[in-house]
């Protein structure tokens, strides 16, 4: 179970049948009033019968509906401040703690998504590779540039640019073992899942970080890792800013675990780099 129900519930819901859905959507913008709620009242206000309150509760990891009631009451007055967008009319103190509270939470979230088995399986995928593609648009292009620069430093061959035309020649030269890592927050980004048809065609594994699991590009993925989800569209884009907090914790996270991993090739390799930089750009 999710240290925060309603993160849980949005992360599951891609998952979910339409009936189950509904019932989400409303929990989600009604999480205080559903407290005070019957199964029947609830089933009558969403439109679904009471069977369907109780499979959703079991598809978002919860026992039934009194356990959900139960676990919303206890998060409610810190939950609904981490739904909470930052508004235009809140002081600089409101800020740092809505802030805090947004990026904490999905830390937590996308830790309790990362297993062992999937970051091993990531570093294997690595180290195979002679050289990796890595692409995002936009924010993940950020993300994208951090996965290079930190596996340039290990003397891995990387190959990092948002043009979409010179990814796709790159996969298609024949000289180098490849691997992919493709970052899209909602895994829907045309020329993103493109790239990763190209990869599929050329029998490259790749590595996604998606938030949606259920998204093409995961569908595409030797491996999926995937961050936690806050949906929502605000003004200030404080879910964006959240995303690429998580993402930057994957990318951190699969970063050293593949050093550790390899520690005896790479140590001497990261000391003369630094010592390099040191004396040439210090």
């Amino acid at each position: 179970m999710s240290n925060n129900l309603i993160f849980q519930i949005q992360f599951k819901l891609s998952t979910l049948s339409e009936a189950e859905q509904a019932v989400a959507q409303y929990v989600i913008a009604h999480s205080q009033e559903v407290i005070y709620l019957s199964t029947q009242e609830l089933a009558k206000r969403v439109g679904v019968s009471n069977a369907t309150i109780t499979r959703f509760c079991k598809s978002v990891g919860v026992k039934g509906f009194p356990d959900l009631k139960i676990i919303l009451s206890a998060e409610n007055s810190h939950g609904n401040q981490v739904q909470q967008e930052i508004k235009t009319t809140d002081s600089l103190k409101q800020i740092k703690h809505q802030l805090n509270l947004r990026m904490t939470a999905a830390l937590n979230e996308t830790e309790q998504l990362m297993s062992d088995h999937i970051i091993e399986s990531c570093t294997k995928l690595l180290k195979n590779a002679d050289e990796l593609i890595v692409y995002g648009v936009g924010s993940s292009n950020l993300i994208a540039q951090d996965i290079a620069q930190k596996f340039i430093r290990l003397g891995k061959s990387v190959l990092h640019t948002e043009d979409a035309h010179l990814i796709a020649t790159a996969l298609t030269a024949k000289q180098k073992k490849k691997a992919g890592i493709f970052i899209s927050n909602s895994g829907e980004r045309e020329e993103t899942n493109t790239l990763a048809t190209v990869c599929n065609e050329l029998g490259i594994p790749l590595i996604s970080i998606v938030s949606n699991p259920s998204s093409r590009l995961a569908s595409k993925s030797t491996v999926v890792l995937v961050h936690s989800q806050i949906e929502g569209i605000d003004i200030i884009r404080t879910a964006a800013i959240t995303s690429i907090i998580a993402q930057q914790y994957i990318v951190n996270l699969l970063y050293y675990h593949y050093f550790i991993d390899n520690y005896e090739i790479y140590a001497d390799m990261l000391h003369q780099t630094k010592q390099i930089i040191h004396h040439h750009f210090e």
